[in-house]
């Protein structure tokens, strides 16, 4: 009996391992939230169901900025700011997914632009609750669709389409 008490901790210890280096698989380790991996895998899940969904992508206005004047780890800082508003603003069935450096991702599952644009809007009131915590400010553009008829791509485009027209907008008014 005590033999097999140690083989059945080790499979138990195995198994735990094996589901821990799964989920960092998915998990961007600066922002601690999904990443493009991840992202791949549920578009590509959600399409094959035939789901109905939205998009937000956006971007943190002047990171190059940021990060110029202030370091990388600044930088780094402002990200995971970011990524915290980002996962409080959360109701229901948003996922937050970091995207490429600066850029994110928000899904939600059988979204509208109305209640992405709400979302944008808490995310928006608790990135000012940081303002004068950093020498920085941290302020996002964004673009919102919603999943039709199209590829991927196309999906991706016209959100990206429409976070470039807002940081025009952010940039006129600078």
């Amino acid at each position: 009996g005590l033999s097999l008490a140690w083989l059945s901790a080790a499979v138990g210890l195995v198994g735990l391992y094996m589901m821990q280096q799964n989920e960092m698989a998915y998990i961007d380790a600066l922002t601690d939230t999904y990443n493009r991996q991840f992202l791949n895998l549920i578009l590509s899940a959600w399409m094959g169901r035939g789901r109905s969904f939205a998009g937000a992508m956006l971007d943190v206005d002047s990171f190059k900025s940021i990060n110029d004047n202030y370091g990388h780890s600044e930088g780094d800082r402002a990200l995971r700011i970011l990524a915290d508003c980002l996962k409080k603003a959360r109701l229901e069935r948003e996922l937050v997914f970091r995207f490429a450096g600066d850029e994110f991702i928000i899904l939600k599952m059988a979204g509208t632009v109305e209640e992405l644009e709400k979302y944008m809007d808490r995310v928006n009131n608790l990135l000012a609750g940081y303002e004068g915590q950093t020498p920085f400010r941290v302020s996002v553009s964004y673009g919102i669709s919603i999943f039709g008829d199209e590829t991927v791509d196309a999906f991706m485009k016209k959100m990206d389409e429409g976070m470039y027209e807002m940081k025009a907008d952010h940039h006129a008014e600078d």
